[in-house]
C-alpha cells in the first residue's frame, strides 16, 4: 500500500478529480454515462494523471500496495492489535479514517470497482476471469490521499458452506463502516437487495449499537448506505426523486431503513462496450468521506476494536439449513402444538390428526397430561383413561350421587373402575403416585381449548333438570293455556267475547290452536288474533282513559268520534289490575333468564367454548346465539360434546357415546366430529 501519510499528498478533490484512469487503459477510453442520485452529463476524464499520482506510482506506491486478509470466512480476525494492523496497512498509528466496504452478489465486480474508484485501476484487490470467486472473507487496504479504509467482503449467493455465517459476517461488517456501496450490475434493482439491506438496518438498531455505545464507538445514526447500479440495457434512476424512489420501495416492501445515516444512488449505464464510469461514484463517495456532520473519522484502533468486540459478542455457530429452495413450510401443515410450538409433520391437507415426531412440554393451561392405564400397558395394551362423574355402568343419579361422595373416576373399558378421587373420605393420592395409571405429554393442537376438562357432573346435572322441566312444560302446555284463558274470562269486561266462544280471528279466520295467543279488541270486545289487532287508539267510552290501547283495525278505522259511549269502567279497571300482575310476572320471568344463563356458563367443562365466544356455528357457519339488528333471536347455541364448540341444532342432531370426554351414553356430537373416529 502507498505509504502517503503526511506532507506532500495530493489533497482530496485533487484525488477525486484524478483518480481513476489506469495508464495502460487510458488511450482506449471513452467517456461514458454517470449519474449520482439520477443521471448526469458525459464526464471527460483527464488524459494523464496528476503530477502527485504520476510521481506515486513512479516510486511505486501504487504497484507495490497490497490488500490485507482481516477476517476470513469462518468469522477469525487476522490482525491481533492496532500496530499490526497500521504495521501491514503501510500507514501511522495516528491516522485517522473512514471505513468504505462494498457488498453485492458473488461475479458483479466488487473487487474491480474498488481498485478503480480508490487505486486507479489497480489490482490491490485480487479479480478473477474464473467461475470460482476470488474474495474469501474480508480484506483490507489503505486509501491515504481520502484517509479512507477501504474493505472488500466476499459476494453473496455464492460458494459457502453456510450462507448465515456470511450473512452474519457481511452484517458485522456494515456495522463498522461508515459508507456502504452496494454493487448491483442487474437491468433492475431486485427485491433481494432491498430486504438485505433492511435486515443490516434492523441487526444495527436490536444489536450493533447497543454494543457500539458501550466502546463508546457508537453513532446516532449507522453507516450512509450508496446503491451503484450499472445497466447495459436499461435506463438508471432519474436524477429528481432516484432517493425517493429507493425509499418508496424500501417502505412497498415493509423494510424500516432508519438506522441508515443515508441512502443515495448513483447509476452508471454502459453502452457499446465502453469501460465502466466511475467517476460518479468516486464523486458520491468523496462527499460522504468528508461530511463530519453525522459520522467523524477515527483512528484505526478504534475500528479493530469495534469489530473485535462485535465478533466475539456475535460469533458461534448458525444453522445452515434457513437457505434452501423448497423448504418443508412451504408444503407441510402449518399447524403448531400450542403448548411446545412445534410444528405438524404431514403434508399440508392431510386427513387424520397432526402428528410430530420431537416429544412435547406439559402446559397447566391445556393440561395436557394424558392417563394410561397400568395394567393394560403392562400386557401389552393401551388403554387411555380419563376422569368421569360416574362409571359406565351406573345410572345417572346413582352415578351423580356417587361422584358427590366418592368423587371422579378413572375406568378403564377392560379393567373397569381403577381409581376413585375419594375412596376413602380424606382423598386419595394422585393417580400416578398409586400407580394405577401411567402418564404422557399429548401435543395440542390448534382449535382444543383443554385435553382435560372432562369433569361433567354439573352439566349432566343441568342437562337432566333442563330435559325434566322440558318434559313436563310440553305435557303441561295445553292444559295451562286453558287455564289461562278460564283465568282471563273471570276479569273481562262485560262486552268482551268469552274465549271460550272463540275459535277464530274475528277479521281474518285464522283458526286458532290450543296454546295459540289471542287478543281482544279494546272497543268492540271481540277476539283477533296478533296481526289484525296489532293497533293502538284511546277508548274513554269503554272506560280505558285516553292513552292508546289494543284495538282491531276496523275500530281503529272508525276512530274516537264512530264509536257510541258505554260506561264499563269499573269491569275495565278489573281487567287493568289483571294485566298488571300478568305484566309483573312475565317480567320476573325474563330477568331470571340471566342468572339461568351464569348457571349454564358455570356448568361448563373447561374443554368447552364460552357462550360468550359463539356467534356462529362451527360447521355451517350461520349466525347463532345472538340477536339480529331486527331484534330477533337468532337459533340457539348448541355444544358438540366431543370438540366442545358451539353448533347449532341442524348440524348437532347425531347422538353417540363420547367416552374420551366423559360421555359414556349417547349425547350431541357436531357433523365434523362425526368424520373423525370415536374415541
Amino acid at each position: 500500500m502507498a505509504r502517503m501519510m503526511e506532507g506532500g499528498g495530493p489533497s482530496i478533490m485533487e484525488s477525486l478529480e484524478h483518480i481513476g484512469v489506469n495508464g495502460r487503459e487510458e488511450e482506449h477510453f471513452q467517456p461514458a454515462t454517470g449519474m449520482v442520485g439520477g443521471q448526469c452529463s458525459k464526464t471527460s476524464l483527464p488524459d494523464v494523471l496528476s503530477t502527485d499520482l504520476q510521481s506515486l506510482a513512479l516510486h511505486g506506491g501504487i504497484e507495490d500496495s497490497q490488500s490485507i486478509l482481516l477476517m476470513d470466512h469462518t468469522e477469525q480476525l487476522s490482525i491481533t492489535s492496532p500496530s499490526e494492523l497500521c504495521s501491514r496497512l503501510g500507514c501511522d498509528s495516528s491516522a485517522v479514517t473512514k471505513v468504505v466496504s462494498i457488498l453485492g452478489k458473488t461475479g458483479e465486480g466488487k473487487s474491480h470497482t474498488l481498485n478503480q474508484t480508490f487505486f486507479c485501476g489497480e489490482e490491490v484487490f485480487p479479480t478473477s476471469s474464473q467461475q470460482t470467486s476470488c474474495t474469501s472473507g474480508v480484506w483490507a487496504s489503505f486509501e491515504p490521499s481520502l484517509q479512507a479504509l477501504v474493505l472488500d467482503t466476499e459476494g453473496m449467493l455464492g460458494t459457502s458452506h453456510n450462507e448465515n455465517v456470511r450473512t452474519r459476517l457481511l452484517l458485522k461488517v456494515l456495522a463498522v463502516s461508515d459508507v456502504v456501496i452496494y454493487r448491483s450490475r442487474a437491468e433492475r434493482l431486485h427485491n433481494d437487495m432491498f430486504y438485505f439491506l433492511g435486515d443490516a438496518a434492523t441487526a444495527y438498531n436490536k444489536h450493533f449499537q447497543a454494543e457500539l455505545n458501550k466502546l463508546g464507538e457508537g453513532a446516532s445514526l449507522g453507516p450512509t448506505v450508496v446503491v451503484f447500479q450499472e445497466t447495459q440495457h436499461t435506463d438508471v434512476l432519474a436524477k429528481a426523486g432516484a432517493e425517493e424512489a429507493l425509499r418508496q420501495r424500501f417502505s412497498s416492501l415493509k423494510q424500516d431503513i432508519s438506522a441508515f445515516s443515508r441512502v443515495c444512488y448513483v447509476g452508471t449505464k454502459t453502452e457499446g462496450g465502453r469501460p465502466t464510469d466511475f467517476v460518479c461514484l468516486r464523486e458520491a463517495v468523496g462527499r460522504e468521506l468528508t461530511d463530519q456532520s453525522v459520522r467523524s473519522s477515527r483512528p484505526l484502533a478504534s475500528v479493530l476494536r469495534a469489530l473485535t468486540s462485535l465478533n466475539a459478542k456475535f460469533s458461534g455457530n448458525v444453522s445452515s439449513l434457513a437457505h434452501t429452495s423448497f423448504p418443508d413450510e412451504y408444503f407441510t401443515c402449518s399447524a403448531r402444538c400450542q403448548a411446545c410450538e412445534s410444528r405438524c409433520s404431514q403434508q399440508m391437507r392431510h386427513s387424520g390428526e397432526h402428528t410430530v415426531l420431537s416429544r412435547c412440554q406439559y402446559s397447566q393451561q391445556y393440561e395436557n397430561k394424558i392417563y394410561t392405564c397400568q395394567r393394560c400397558q403392562e400386557n401389552g395394551r393401551r388403554c387411555v383413561v380419563v376422569p368421569k362423574a360416574a362409571a359406565s355402568k351406573e345410572s345417572s343419579l346413582i352415578g351423580l350421587a356417587k361422584f358427590a361422595w366418592a368423587g371422579f373416576v378413572l375406568e378403564c373399558h377392560k379393567c373397569g373402575v381403577i381409581y376413585r378421587s375419594r375412596q376413602q373420605w380424606y382423598g386419595n393420592p394422585e393417580p400416578e403416585h398409586q400407580g394405577v395409571v401411567a402418564t404422557e405429554i399429548a401435543h395440542v393442537w390448534p382449535g382444543v381449548r383443554s385435553l382435560q376438562g372432562t369433569h361433567n357432573a354439573a352439566r349432566r346435572v343441568l342437562d337432566s333438570v333442563t330435559s325434566l322441566s322440558g318434559s313436563v312444560s310440553e305435557v303441561s302446555s295445553a292444559p295451562a293455556a286453558n287455564l289461562a284463558r278460564w283465568a282471563a274470562d273471570q276479569v273481562a269486561p262485560s262486552y268482551w267475547r268469552p274465549n271460550a266462544e272463540i275459535s277464530c280471528c274475528h277479521s281474518c279466520n285464522q283458526r286458532f290452536g290450543i296454546t295459540d295467543t289471542l287478543h281482544h279488541c279494546r272497543a268492540c270486545g271481540e277476539g283477533f288474533c296478533h296481526p289484525c289487532s296489532d293497533f293502538k287508539s284511546p277508548c274513554p267510552d269503554r272506560g280505558w282513559g285516553f292513552q292508546p290501547v289494543r284495538v282491531c283495525k276496523s275500530c281503529y278505522a272508525e276512530g274516537e268520534g264512530g264509536r257510541e259511549g258505554r260506561g264499563e269502567a269499573q269491569e275495565v279497571q278489573v281487567r287493568k289490575v289483571g294485566e298488571t300482575v300478568y305484566g309483573t310476572v312475565t317480567s320476573l320471568a325474563t330477568a331470571l333468564e340471566f342468572p339461568i344463563s351464569v348457571l349454564k356458563d358455570s356448568a361448563r367443562p373447561e374443554y368447552w367454548v364460552p357462550d360468550a365466544e359463539i356467534t356462529s356455528c362451527s360447521v355451517c357457519d350461520r349466525p347463532i346465539g345472538s340477536t339480529t339488528p331486527a331484534g330477533q333471536q337468532t337459533q340457539r347455541v348448541h355444544h358438540c360434546r366431543q370438540c366442545g364448540r358451539g353448533v347449532c341444532a341442524s348440524c348437532s342432531a347425531t347422538r353417540r357415546p363420547v367416552p374420551s370426554r366423559g360421555w359414556d351414553t349417547a349425547v350431541r356430537v357436531c357433523d365434523d366430529c362425526l368424520m373423525e373416529p370415536s374415541i
